[in-house]
């Protein structure tokens, strides 16, 4: 009987160990772009999130590319993930605010599975951005390079542009790293890499009835598009709630999940319908 029951335990367990390793990413993400799964390229990176649509090309899309990503504080040495990366001024996701699918924020979160490749193509180095247009306009959030690899924000509340605000994020060049900024309505803003707590500040209120809907990734906005980031993106999530630390990191063991056994050996999860 001892003997049936061990072997019991050691099946359970085995079984077991799969779902732990490949656990879900935090659900309903309302925008989930991923380059391993997006038809749409050329012309558009498609929102697999619930607010469907997509995010068309500016003048050109960005170059789809595969190749290694390393995390070294994170155990992830992961081959053959595609990404995004550009070349050029003019070259991001996010077309005109009409022809973007719009989001509808009160407390938000904002995460980037990216790389920095070199200096900025031309005056500023913009990352990102998600806000109400016309740009400049009530709210939103706007993500830049400031000083060659600190990335800041600048957020938009109160209907109009509030003081930039530095995050603590270092983007080195050249290395793969996870990247999130979560915002609580009317309290803080709080940042995280690779899946550690590394700023917080005080937060603005957001409107959710004003659409999120100059959308950008790898500006701003669409008109400062020739700001380009020089860099690369595998993932962009955003979530119209407050994620926490512990689900930051869901979302990153979600996505490369780490074999318990052995911390340097990785896999490349369901990254296609990660949220599911």
């Amino acid at each position: 009987m001892k003997i049936v029951t061990s072997i019991c335990t050691t099946i359970f367990f085995l079984v077991l160990t799969p779902v732990i390793a490949f656990a879900g990413v935090v659900p309903d993400p309302v925008l989930y772009l991923n380059a391993a799964d997006n038809p749409a390229h050329p012309d558009a990176w498609e929102n697999l999130g619930t607010e469907g649509g997509e995010l068309p090309a500016a003048d050109k899309a960005p170059n789809l590319e595969e190749g290694t990503i390393k995390i070294p504080a994170l155990g992830i040495n992961q081959p053959n993930v595609k990404y995004y990366t550009t070349d050029d001024s003019h070259q991001t996701f996010g077309g005109p605010p009409k022809d973007n699918t719009p989001l509808f924020f009160e407390d938000w979160t904002i995460e980037f599975l990216c790389k920095r490749n070199g200096d900025f193509f031309v005056e500023e180095h913009h990352f990102a951005g998600f806000q109400n247009s016309p740009r400049e306009g009530k709210q939103g959030i706007r993500l830049w390079i400031v000083g060659g690899q600190k990335l800041d924000v600048s957020i938009h509340a109160k209907g109009s542009k509030q003081a930039v605000q530095p995050l603590n994020l270092t983007l080195n060049q050249g290395e793969w790293t996870w990247i999130a900024v979560v915002g609580t309505s009317g309290k803080s803003i709080v940042a995280y890499q690779d899946g550690k707590e590394v700023s917080k500040q005080a937060g603005f209120e957001f409107d959710k009835g004003l659409p999120i809907d100059d959308i950008s990734i790898g500006a701003n906005s669409f008109d400062e598009r020739r700001r380009t980031f020089n860099g690369s993106f595998a993932i962009v999530r955003a979530y119209d709630k407050a994620l926490t630390e512990v689900e930051i990191n869901q979302n990153i063991s979600g996505t490369f999940a780490v074999d318990p056994a052995d911390k340097l050996s990785t896999t490349w999860a369901n990254v296609k319908r990660g949220y599911e």
